[in-house]
């Protein structure tokens, strides 16, 4: 199955990742997203079946630089002048998941996004019953925090990745080394008939 990574263009994208947030946050996990979006500039994301061109994920970027009051409170101490990027509404629907969707998401806009934008860090707020061993932490070298925050999502901890590291550097080529490794292994396979 091949899918590919775009960002959004258009109303019809925007509907469409819509679709998935209510599915997977509202339906699934009884989340209620407010309307309006996050200040700050941000980029949405969405997987697509190259095929079909059915949506099946999304993930959004927003600059998050300058924010202190919100990096504070967060416990996440970034200097004062850095460029920081938060990773957001990462979903992809059920029968799609285990095909390694979010990695490409995240891969596509840190080459698309972070690396252009020149981000010094990176974070996100994820669940911390599965923090520890999520692909984030294993394969993009995201680094547990151990602050916990009680939200709308449950329980949450930061995840952060300082950008200008080495380790971030080889993260990533490790994740891309993976992703591409899976996508030949996933190609080989015969399909049951």
């Amino acid at each position: 199955m091949d899918i590919c990574i775009e960002e959004i263009a258009n109303s019809e994208d925007v509907a469409a990742m819509v679709q998935v947030w209510q599915q997977v946050f509202e339906r699934e996990m009884g989340i209620a997203l407010p309307k309006d979006s996050a200040p700050g500039n941000i980029s949405h994301w969405l997987a697509r079946l190259k095929q079909s061109r059915e949506v099946v994920g999304t993930l959004s970027v927003v600059d998050t630089s300058g924010r202190h009051e919100l990096h504070n409170s967060l416990g996440l101490g970034f200097d004062p002048q850095a460029r920081v990027a938060r990773f957001t509404h990462l979903a992809v629907l059920k029968p799609f998941r285990g095909l390694n969707i979010p990695l490409a998401m995240m891969l596509e806009a840190h080459h698309r996004v972070i690396v252009p934008g020149k981000f010094d860090y990176t974070w996100l707020l994820f669940n911390v019953e599965k923090a520890a061993n999520s692909f984030l932490s294993r394969q993009l070298g995201f680094t547990l925090l151990s602050q916990t925050f009680v939200s709308e999502y449950g329980c949450r901890c930061p995840l952060i990745r300082d950008e200008r590291s080495p380790e971030a550097a080889r993260a990533i080529r490790t994740a891309e080394s993976y992703l591409e490794r899976w996508k030949v292994e996933v190609a080989s396979v015969p399909l049951a008939v």
